[in-house]
């Protein structure tokens, strides 16, 4: 493994895979950057709520920011939030953790209460000027992924707060007591590996199964059968687009086949985020799919960096490699602030200023900024053909709200029932929902 190598992400991204070219949860250290104060917003509390203002402008109040990262309340976002209140005397910023965030943000939209500063809860596209307020004036549209994302009608509502790859991350010493000297680089060596692992008493693949957000990351598969990220919206061209020898059938099968061989956690009906991030660390499991940022919680739950491997999932036996980028939540100012100005320069300060990046190991939203994590110059190593996730369309939304589709609920059923069944009804919600939503 190639140790303290400083790698351009964008500069990688751009000569290795040409990989997000005009589009729109780091280091080894835990080290912050230094501040840049040319970089830092001078806002006003004009009508506007302009993070631009100019000189002499001053950025005085009280926000509160509601985040969904609920273990790092009193440690890290504590910290981040006296160094903002530092930069800017006057100011305060009111942490808000929340363990069941979305739920709790939506009751909140309904009332419009919602707080200062949150992660964006998605609605509809034409809807995010009523709940959010437009980010363009911290004059971060061109620096950032995924600008497109959560933007409409020309105007950027959020930023998503970290870029992830996601990839196989495996416990090297779990394989090594496994007799396992690489990773698997076909799906055959994948199998062959989960069993050594299963011989050796250790769980072959975490996938915190209960929790259900975790299953999310199985999607992946089917769409690097498919070829590119439209196969959730192109569900809209067919009334049956759930079907055994298609994209959906072959890519959620290997989550599939990795249960029916009894490869993923004994029990996965009690297999949880919390544990898994446990016994991933202790070497009880080997292996999980899951965004780099998984490797943090890895290293908080004791397991040395460079004993931590992150490869391309190998979806076929071609000896070819794609891997896919997605945003995680998004940074948001509420469009009823009191407060935007503040809310705006917060934004903008834990982005460019904070050292969140460094200090867990992700991969800034800022394209020209640097990481250094030799797991994701590894994986780039693979030279995967890179995949940029889309956001959901508005057709495909419309009938999904209606069958009441749950993405995550539809991998638990599809992993540990009859696929052919959990299809087969599925496609019938989906063609009844179509019909009565006019798609």
């Amino acid at each position: 493994m190639k140790k303290n190598a400083a790698v351009g992400f964008g500069l990688v991204m751009s000569l290795s895979v040409g990989l997000l070219a005009g589009c729109g949860n780091s280091g080894e250290s835990g080290s912050s950057p230094a501040a840049s104060e040319a970089a830092s917003p001078s806002a006003t509390t004009e009508e506007n709520g302009s993070a631009s203002g100019g000189a002499g402008s001053e950025i005085k109040g009280t926000i509160t920011w509601a985040t969904h990262r609920t273990e790092l309340v009193d440690t890290d976002l504590k910290k981040y939030v006296e160094m903002f209140e530092a930069k800017y005397p006057g100011t305060e910023v009111k942490i808000e953790g929340l363990k069941d965030y979305e739920q709790t943000i939506r009751v909140r939209m309904a009332a419009n209460e919602l707080p200062d500063v949150l992660s964006l809860v998605e609605t509809t596209k034409a809807d995010l000027p009523k709940f959010y307020a437009s980010l363009d004036d911290l004059g971060l549209n061109d620096d950032i992924y995924f600008k497109d994302y959560n933007s409409y009608d020309g105007k950027l509502y959020g930023i998503t707060q970290q870029v992830a790859i996601n990839g196989l991350m495996y416990n090297k010493k779990a394989f090594e007591k496994a007799g396992i000297t690489e990773p698997p680089k076909t799906l055959d060596e994948l199998f062959a590996d989960a069993d050594k692992l299963k011989a050796a008493g250790i769980v072959p693949m975490a996938t915190a199964f209960k929790d259900a957000w975790t299953l999310q990351y199985w999607t992946d598969p089917a769409e690097f059968i498919y070829g590119n990220t439209g196969l959730r919206n192109d569900k809209i061209k067919t009334d049956t687009p759930f079907m055994l020898d298609n994209a959906y059938g072959q890519g959620l099968g290997i989550l599939k086949q990795l249960y029916d061989k009894g490869y993923l956690e004994k029990d996965v009906y009690s297999a949880t985020w919390d544990q898994t991030q446990k016994d991933l660390a202790s070497g009880k499991t080997a292996m999980m799919y899951i965004g780099n940022w998984a490797i943090s919680n890895l290293v908080n739950n004791g397991l040395a960096l460079e004993d931590i491997g992150f490869v391309p999932l190998p979806y076929d036996n071609s000896g070819a490699y794609k891997g896919m980028m997605r945003n995680d939540w998004a940074y948001a100012v509420s469009s009823s602030s009191k407060n935007p100005a503040v809310a705006k320069a917060f934004i903008k300060f834990m982005i460019e200023e904070s050292g969140d990046d460094a200090d867990h190991m992700i991969i800034s939203p800022l394209k020209d900024k640097e990481q250094s994590l030799a797991q994701i110059t590894d994986f780039m190593s693979y030279k995967p053909a890179m995949l940029e996730a889309q956001s959901v369309s508005e057709d495909v939304t419309a009938v999904e709200n209606k069958m009441q589709f749950d993405p995550f609920k539809f991998i638990q059923e599809t992993t540990v029932g009859n696929m052919q069944d959990v299809f087969d009804s599925y496609n019938k919600k989906w063609s009844a929902a179509k019909a009565a939503v006019g798609k």
